[in-house]
């Protein structure tokens, strides 16, 4: 008897280990609920532009492209988008194919930006802003090239034609003496 007594303390010792193993793991794959962690989708805020005021630095307006009366049309359309032109003239070379900026170094970045911006819709803008070295009562020089936004030359020249065989070959009437 004493074996069937020691048979069934081990089926119980066995049966209960077994049920607290269970239970054990059951405990560490279950996050209590006060532990439980909500994520909440949270929208990104926009960068909003920067105001620039377009007003805030002085452009001289030169024409480097060899077309008359460009740099007065620049200086038209800068001032009606808001920029400030206080001269306007022609600038020392006049193979300028793109428009270059050339500013002082307290000049903002974005308003230069904004600036390539407006340009950039009617002329074919160099990337690189240059640094001012000359004379100038401005803050800023553009020189407006021949191209125009892409990048074709506003230039109205029209091709001229090679002289045909015929053209050669024509001859000048020479006037006969009158009598």
């Amino acid at each position: 008897m004493w074996k069937a007594i020691i048979a069934v303390i081990i089926v119980a010792l066995v049966g209960a280990g077994g049920y607290l193993y269970y239970q054990s793991n059951q405990n560490r794959s279950a996050v209590p609920e006060e532990n439980m962690v909500t994520v909440t989708p949270v929208e990104e805020a926009t960068p909003t532009p920067e105001e620039v005021d377009r007003e805030a630095y002085d452009i001289e307006v030169q024409n480097g492209s060899g077309i008359a009366g460009l740099a007065g049309q620049a200086q038209q359309f800068l001032e009606d988008a808001g920029f400030t032109v206080i001269d306007i003239g022609n600038a020392d070379e006049t193979d300028y194919e793109e428009t270059v900026i050339y500013a002082s170094e307290d000049v903002d970045e974005a308003w230069l930006d904004e600036l390539k911006d407006v340009l950039g819709e009617e002329y074919d803008v160099q990337s690189q802003v240059e640094e001012l070295d000359m004379e100038t009562d401005a803050d800023v020089v553009v020189i407006i090239g021949s191209n125009d936004a892409s990048g074709e030359s506003m230039s109205e020249e029209e091709p001229t034609a090679a002289p045909t065989e015929e053209d050669e070959e024509t001859e000048t009437p020479t006037p006969s003496p009158s009598e």
